[in-house]
Formats: structure tokens, C-alpha cells, sequence
């Protein structure tokens, strides 16, 4: 779930045209959405249950397996059959008509902290959640466990113009990379047949993110020879080197329009304060709304390093081995798409259901499908929640069942409506 602060653009909600308002009002007083959305007022207490069953099963970011079987088993209790893919996606296809497209429905499946026991995740006398991935992603697993769920019962409006597909994706988080959605959108044998999609990431009903924050990560490493603090002085030092790198990075001028970002999060080296290092290594995280910004940060990054090295091969009597640039993280920028068929939809149900929601930017598995320029935006999936990424991590399911009320409803209208994503 991406945090708060990573938000970089608010536009106020616009109301819904009548048209949609009156044909929303009439689609949940028919029989077809009307059930869907009864289950699921009457098994909150199953939803519930499922989002705790869930989180119990471990699933750190590229260790997704325990938790993508345990997803399958449970679709197969409720008369469906998921398959596991090549890239450990737990995808299930709801077909109404072989013929018809999809909408995509996903959330991703692993968490940057996991539990080492079941009662780690725990609730308190409140109804609070707590414990590893209880926010981020629990919600949005147990919406895609509970759409399922109403899909049992078949469509939710008469006569589809698309398919479901339910997806639980691995490799969301941190240099995960978004592997998992990216394996889905240029490889998937369903890539080609999918129009929409729906990202389900936290709770927050807030938001909808229709722009993509893009990141460049990228590990830097400088070799040298190492030696003594005493007998060696004089030989280049990788620190030094790196700590002229980070200086010259730090003053560095980045855009604020598009806003851009740059942060080394990670410094190690050395082994003991009387060694010169054999080596150090850095990890920076640059960020921008926009991909020509970000990358012509990342040329000035490269800039940097190697001032960073020829300085400090100028001031020491032996040279530095050299150094290395890795990139291990690409997450593409995109922006806003006024004409975004799934923001229409979910706009709509909003003014619908009296939820005053905002526009932002930030980093989810949206960025894929965005940056190919599909039409997506990522929601939470209702209730309360906070601590992400943190030993505190909590949620509250007060709430949650207005947040399957959107994403129902939302699906509905695409739909019915193949328009809306062809």
C-alpha cells in the first residue's frame, strides 16, 4: 500500500451525471446486483473471518507460495477453480460468455512484514485487527475472496458485456518491483483480453489513484584495494568516494514541477574503524510523476558516481577498482487520463454513495496497466486501517462494507457496458 505522503496531485470530485445516478439506483433494485450486495451485508462476519485467515498465512514479498495455494483452496471451496501462474499469481477467470472480455479485479498478495506465528495476528476486544499485512493487504484480499464469493451466484447484472477476472498478484512491495502485474500484463495468456482493471491495495475509501508514481532504484557499488587506516593512508577510499557521491547527490536541483524526488536510503561498508574498505555500497530511490524527469535525474545520479570516484582518485596516491551502477527497481510513471472509463464508473458510484473522495498519484500495481495505457485506477477496499510496513500495523472492518458496496457497483457499470473499456 503506498503511504500518504507519496501523494503528489488532488483534484475535487466532480458530480456524477443523473443519467448514472438513476441507473445506479435502478441496477441495485434489481435482482441481479441486489443479491450480491445482500450477501454481502449478511456474511460480514465471514468476510471478516477470511481477511484474519488470510493474513495468517505468510507470504514476505518473493516467498508469495504458502498464501497463493491457500487463496486456490479457498476458491475451490466456493465452487470455483484458480490457477497458479508462472510468475505465482493466483488468477481465476469468471466466465459469462466465452467470447466477452475482462475486467480485471486484483490485489496484490505479499506483505513487507510477515508473521512468524497464526497469533500474530491477533484482535483486540474492539474488533481491531492486528499484525503483519492486517491493512496492507488484508482488505484487499478478503474483497477479492468476497467478490468470489457473489460471483457464485453468477453475474451481478443482466446480459455482461465482460468476464471477471479475480487476481491475487505477488511482488507489489518494495523490490518486489511489481513483478507480479507486470508477468500479468505482457505475458499472461489473458493480457491481451483483459479492458480494465480494478487494484484493491489497503483500505482508505478516500482515494482514488488514477496517476502513476513512477521510481528508478538503483544500487551503486565502489571497489578498491583496501588496507590499513595507518599503514595504507593515502590509498582511495570507497567510502570517501561514496561520501562524495552522496554529497554531490544531496545538492543536487530537481525539478518541482514535475515534482521529483531523490533519496539514498541504504549506506554500507567497512568492516572496522582502522580499515580502508575494499567496498562500499549505496541504494537510491528517485521519484517523479513524470518518466523524461525521472530519468534525467537518473543521468545526473550516474553523473554523480563518477564524480564522486574521480575525486577521489584524485586526492589518493592509489586508484580506486572502479565502480558499478545496478538498477533494481523500475516502476513506470503515467498520467492523469481524463477520458479513464474505470474513474467514470467509480466517480460515479461515489456520488452514489455519498463517498467524498480525491484524485491522487502514487506507486501500485495501477502503474503497469496505466503505463501501457489501459484504462485502471487502484481503491482501497473500505474499513480502517494504519501502521503499514510497521510492527503496529492495525485494521478495523468498521466501514469495510461500504467499500464492497463501491467496488461492486463500480464492476457493475464496466460490466455492463462494454464501451466503457473496449
Amino acid at each position: 500500500m503506498p503511504a500518504r505522503s507519496e501523494i503528489v496531485v488532488s483534484r475535487s470530485e466532480s458530480a456524477a451525471p443523473k443519467g448514472m445516478l438513476a441507473h445506479l439506483d435502478q441496477l441495485t433494485h434489481g435482482p441481479n446486483l441486489r443479491g450480491g450486495l445482500e450477501l454481502l451485508h449478511r456474511e460480514r462476519k465471514w468476510i471478516n473471518e477470511q481477511h484474519l485467515r488470510i493474513c495468517r498465512v505468510p507470504a514476505p514479498t518473493f516467498r508469495e507460495q504458502l498464501r497463493a495455494e491457500f487463496l486456490c483452496a479457498l476458491f475451490r471451496e466456493l465452487g470455483h477453480r484458480a490457477t497458479i501462474d508462472d510468475a505465482g499469481n493466483v488468477v481465476l477467470p469468471i466466465k459469462f460468455d466465452e467470447e466477452l472480455p475482462f475486467v480485471a479485479v486484483s490485489a496484490h498478495m505479499d506483505t513487507v512484514l510477515a508473521p512468524q506465528a497464526e497469533e500474530e495476528i491477533s484482535v483486540r476486544p474492539d474488533g481491531t485487527f492486528e499484525g503483519p499485512g492486517v491493512t496492507d493487504n488484508g482488505p484487499g484480499l478478503a474483497a477479492v475472496v468476497a467478490l468470489a464469493r457473489v460471483f457464485t451466484n453468477g453475474a451481478p447484472v443482466h446480459k455482461p458485456r465482460c468476464n471477471v477476472l479475480l487476481m491475487a498478484n505477488v511482488a507489489e512491495e518494495g523490490e518486489g518491483n511489481l513483478q507480479g502485474m507486470k508477468y500479468f500484463c505482457s505475458h499472461s495468456r489473458y493480457a491481451s483480453s483483459v479492458h480494465a482493471y480494478l487494484v484493491l491495495d489497503g483500505a482508505s475509501t478516500g482515494h482514488i489513484t488514477t496517476e502513476a508514481l513512477g521510481s528508478r532504484r538503483f544500487e551503486i557499488v565502489i571497489e578498491g584495494a583496501g588496507g590499513h587506516s595507518w599503514n595504507d593512508y593515502g590509498r582511495a577510499n570507497p567510502v570517501h568516494a561514496l561520501g562524495r557521491t552522496i554529497s554531490f547527490l544531496a545538492e543536487l536541483p530537481l525539478p518541482a514541477t514535475p515534482r521529483t524526488t531523490l533519496n539514498v536510503g541504504v549506506i554500507e561498508g567497512g568492516s572496522g574503524v582502522n580499515s580502508i574498505a575494499p567496498i562500499a555500497c549505496a541504494k537510491v530511490d528517485i521519484r517523479s510523476r513524470d518518466n523524461e524527469a525521472m530519468n534525467a535525474v537518473v543521468r545526473s545520479m550516474e553523473d554523480g558516481v563518477r564524480f564522486g570516484v574521480e575525486a577521489e582518485n584524485r586526492a589518493s596516491r592509489e586508484r580506486l577498482d572502479g565502480y558499478k551502477i545496478r538498477e533494481i527497481g523500475h516502476r513506470p510513471a503515467a498520467l492523469f487520463q481524463a477520458d479513464n472509463p474505470v474513474l467514470a464508473c467509480v466517480r460515479g458510484v461515489d456520488a452514489y454513495l455519498g463517498i467524498n473522495s480525491r484524485l491522487d498519484c502514487a506507486s501500485t500495481d495501477a502503474n503497469i496497466p496505466l503505463a501501457l495505457g489501459r484504462p485502471a485506477v487502484a481503491l482501497g477496499a473500505g474499513g480502517r486501517g494504519g501502521g503499514a510496513h510497521s510492527p503496529g500495523e492495525w485494521y478495523h472492518p468498521e466501514g469495510r462494507e461500504l467499500g464492497l458496496q463501491r467496488i461492486l457497483l463500480s464492476l457493475a457499470l464496466l460490466l455492463e457496458d462494454s464501451s466503457r473499456t473496449g
